[in-house]
Order: C-alpha cells, then structure tokens, then sequence
C-alpha cells in the first residue's frame, strides 16, 4: 500500500489527524489494499470531487456529519489506497485563494497528488453579457466580446498557476486546461485550428517551467490530420500533455490515442497520462445527472471505455510513467465504484502488456 505523508501524531493536533476525527473514512477492504500495492504507486486514480455525502459506508464511514464532507472529507477520502488523486474542478469557476489550497494539500498523504482545471478564463474566447466566462460558449459568442484573459500567459501565471503551485506545493499534479467546444472557421474570432495552435504555443512558452501542463480539447477537429501533428508538436515542445477526456463530442479514448500517436505522440508513452472518465453511453451533463443520481451506485457499466482506459494506462505504467484517472460520477453512475473495477481491468492489462510489451490498445470504437 502506498506510503501515507505521516502517521497520525503522538497527539493527533496534525490537520490531517483533526479532520479523520470529524470525517472518519469507512473501512478498506483487504483486496483493495492488495491490488493498490500490486500497481504501484504510479497509479493515480481518483474522482472529479470528494464532496458526496451519499459516499457514507463505501468512502466515508456511515456516521460522518454529511454537513462536514465538503470541507474536512478529503482526508478520510484520501485515506483509501485506490484514491491518490482527486480533481480540484472548483478551480475551473474561481481559483481557490493560497490559503484554502494549502488547507487542502494538509489534508492529504505526501504521495498524493491533486489534478487541478486552470480557470475557464484562460480557455474561452468570449465573455457573457455580464462580463463573466461562466456559461454556455454559444451564448457568449452571440454577445460578441471578446475575453481579455484568453490564452493569455501573464494572466494565467499571475492569477491561476502562482497560487495553485504555491498553495499545493508538492502534492500539486497536473494543471489542466480545458477548452469548451469552440466555434472555429471563416469569420469567427478563432480563424482556424491552426491559429488556434499557434496562440497555444505562444501561451505555453509564457507560463512558468516545472508544473506539468496538460490540455483538453472538445473539438474532434483537433485530433484530425495537420491539426493533430500541429498539437502533438506544440505538445511536445513545451513538455506539455494532452488531456484525453471521455465524453459524446469526442472518440473513444483509444481512438483518441491512436491519432496522437499516428501524429507522433504517444500519450501513453509520455512520462505523465491523463484520462478523465467524464461521461458514458453518450450522455449529456443533464442527462446522466438524472440517469445517476444519488451517485451511490454503479448504474450504467462501461466496459468497453473500462478497458479501453485499463490499456492507455497500462502501456503508460509499463514504460515507466505516471498515470492519472479521473472518473466522473457520470461515466458509470458512481466514481468511486468505478476506481475498484478500474484497477482490476488495469491490472489485467498490465499483466498483457508484461507479457508483449508492444501491445497497444486497439481502436475498437467509435
């Protein structure tokens, strides 16, 4: 089992010990101490979030103050072997102040490492009426202002890496860029992917070295032809990653890693891997949402993406890499009843790659 950033202390005062008390975590099951101590620490699986009270008998103990989760549960969350990351999505609408994110990186064992969306302000072009970037993209777009902060690496440095790399400190993993589904093409403000790219590259060579940069595209366009060997070159250049997300506007995860790698990157083969499991069975947001809800279970089963997955991060743990999971409560219906079975299907694929260290996984779906 992965090594804990301390034992609790001769007088349980350590943040980490006061926040066990008030949010204790549910008991481990011995196969998950197994299989979490088989792959290694290596192995970054976590949720987009910790603040689900319904996670009370599976990841938090059953009498945990629900009121109590959201502030002092990452600890008792943290606490299970499966769980060496997490996504910080709040920092995607307002990044957290130094303070609050330091409260947070107490929370947690010294091998853990949080996955952190940069502030949509630096990846939407357009503002809302109200002067925001919060919103529907298309909404903005009809408003016709454009967003100041976009791609813009003085901006991003100052007010959304500085303080998560300070506050963070060491537990701070990938900071991910998430571009919404733009419009792009004649008479829009993106002329083309292309141009896209080179603001990319502009704003990569501007924010600071040493955090590990990954980016997200929900534009398939950018994963075709000139534009797929444009991003992996930018990519490249920067010791940036991609960002493979799993949801309706884009291919499956292995057709994903098939265009980078025909495109010259191999995504598993970086030293960083990032996949996050947002949605399945072509939902939207809303859709799943009504689907899944209370989270509590495991609703709707994806095994195809399971494996899928299993493989990109097998391959990428077989060459030596680090690999990030992130799993929505809306891929299967319940995050951290995916992590377990997830872990068994990368241990299986693990054992494969082993076996033929040139498998890769095959571009089996849409």
């Amino acid at each position: 089992m992965p090594a804990r950033r301390e034992e609790p202390s001769l007088f349980g005062h350590s943040p980490l010990d006061r926040a066990m008390e008030i949010v204790a975590p549910a008991p481990v099951s011995p196969e998950s101490m197994q299989i979490a101590a088989a792959l290694g620490p290596r192995l970054r699986l976590g949720t987009s979030s910790w603040s689900f009270p319904v996670w009370r008998g599976f990841v938090y103990s059953p009498k945990a103050p629900a009121s109590e989760i959201a502030s002092r549960g990452l600890a008792a969350y943290a606490h299970h072997p499966l769980h060496a990351t997490v996504g910080l999505d709040r920092s995607f609408y307002e990044t957290p102040s130094i303070e609050t994110l330091h409260a947070l990186a107490e929370q947690v064992p010294s091998n853990f490492r949080f996955m952190v969306k940069a502030h949509q302000a630096c990846t939407r072009p357009f503002l809302q009426s109200d002067g925001s970037t919060r919103g529907d993209v298309a909404v903005a777009r009809r408003h016709g202002a454009g967003n100041p902060r976009f791609l813009d690496p003085t901006w991003a440095t100052d007010a959304v890496v500085g303080p998560i790399v300070e506050g963070l400190g060491a537990n701070c993993g990938p900071i991910l860029f998430q571009f919404a589904h733009l419009p792009i093409g004649k008479g829009e403000m993106i002329a083309s992917a292309q141009a896209l790219l080179d603001q990319v590259d502009v704003f990569l060579s501007g924010l600071p070295k040493g955090p590990r940069y990954a980016l997200e595209f929900r534009n398939d366009s950018m994963l075709r032809g000139e534009n797929c060997r444009r991003f992996a070159r930018v990519l490249q250049a920067h010791a940036a990653i991609p960002g493979i997300g799993l949801l309706p506007s884009m291919p499956s995860a292995a057709r994903q890693a098939v265009a980078l790698r025909e495109s010259g990157l191999d995504a598993a083969r970086q030293p960083v891997l990032l996949v996050r499991w947002l949605l399945g069975h072509g939902l939207g947001y809303e859709e799943a949402r009504s689907a899944y809800e209370p989270f509590d279970r495991l609703a709707a089963p994806d095994a195809a993406s399971r494996h899928e997955i299993a493989a990109l991060v097998a391959a990428c743990l077989a060459a030596g890499g680090e690999a990030f999971v992130i799993v929505n409560n809306k891929a299967e219906g319940s995050a951290p009843r995916s992590i377990p079975l997830l872990a068994e299907s990368i241990q299986a694929a693990l054992a494969k790659t082993n076996q033929n260290p040139e498998s890769m996984p095959s571009c089996t779906r849409t």
